[in-house]
């Protein structure tokens, strides 16, 4: 897809980076982006109902069009433009990550197309609303839709991203972030998703993932802070009890 050849504000890997690190970054930028994504329509959601009430209407309608602006992605139409927006973002990283992964046919790209159209299809009925006679419960309802459809489609994205999550399952700083955000992660996909995940990745329990990242910090000299990951893992609730040795 070429609208992924943009300059965007965000970190450039070199291109020299030995493909599992690379793969590596790529995925931890993803998932803060879409943590961003969710929190950004939770923002719109709840802006819809407050500011079309407070304003005009067709002020409360520009308002929630400047808003969506910042789902929207830029760089199809002008691959220089600065003003980035989260679509972008997840756009940019997972063109990266399709080059340093073997996995091949993923829809990632495809899905944050579709949501890209989707939302530019009401910016085109925005539009002709300044010209003509719209209801406030016309407005609402066309909106609401969109951010369902928004919704639908990042939790989408997130099930075509998983192969590379599990691609990545031995990576210490991939499991690291996912035990971290394990709330922010959970709150929008659903109860334990992260904990289901990782419990598909090691099915033996704390102990299997612990080594994971344990033994990937501990062989790059990092060990400091690992004390604090404890509670984390502890917190992981695994069906079977655990039979690997115990804690390091």
């Amino acid at each position: 897809m070429d609208f992924m050849r943009s300059l965007n504000p965000w970190p450039i890997f070199p291109s020299n980076l030995e493909p599992p690190v690379a793969r590596s970054l790529s995925i931890q930028f993803i998932l803060q982006g879409l943590i961003d994504s969710f929190l950004l329509l939770k923002d719109l959601h709840h802006e819809t109902l407050d500011k079309i009430h407070k304003y005009n209407l067709q002020d409360g309608i520009a308002h929630v069009s400047k808003k969506l602006e910042k789902f929207l992605l830029f760089s199809l139409e002008n691959p220089f433009m600065q003003k980035s927006s989260t679509l972008d973002k997840l756009c940019f990283y997972s063109e990266i990550l399709l080059q340093a992964s073997h996995i091949r046919d993923n829809e990632v790209l495809v899905i944050l197309e579709k949501m890209r159209n989707d939302i530019l299809k009401v910016r085109s009925k925005m539009i002709s609303w300044k010209k003509m006679s719209v209801t406030f419960e016309e407005v609402r309802t066309e909106f609401l839709e969109l951010f369902a459809n928004i919704y639908y489609q990042l939790r989408q994205f997130f099930h075509a991203f998983s192969p590379f999550l599990k691609e990545a399952r031995f990576d210490e700083n991939v499991l690291i972030y996912l035990v971290e955000n394990k709330a922010k992660l959970n709150s929008n996909l659903g109860e334990k998703w992260v904990d289901d995940l990782l419990k598909s990745f090691f099915p033996a329990g704390h102990g299997q993932l612990r080594t994971a990242i344990f033994e990937g910090f501990t062989r790059r000299g990092f060990t400091t802070f690992l004390s604090s990951i404890e509670p984390l893992i502890d917190a992981i609730e695994w069906e079977t009890p655990c039979h690997l040795p115990a804690k390091h």
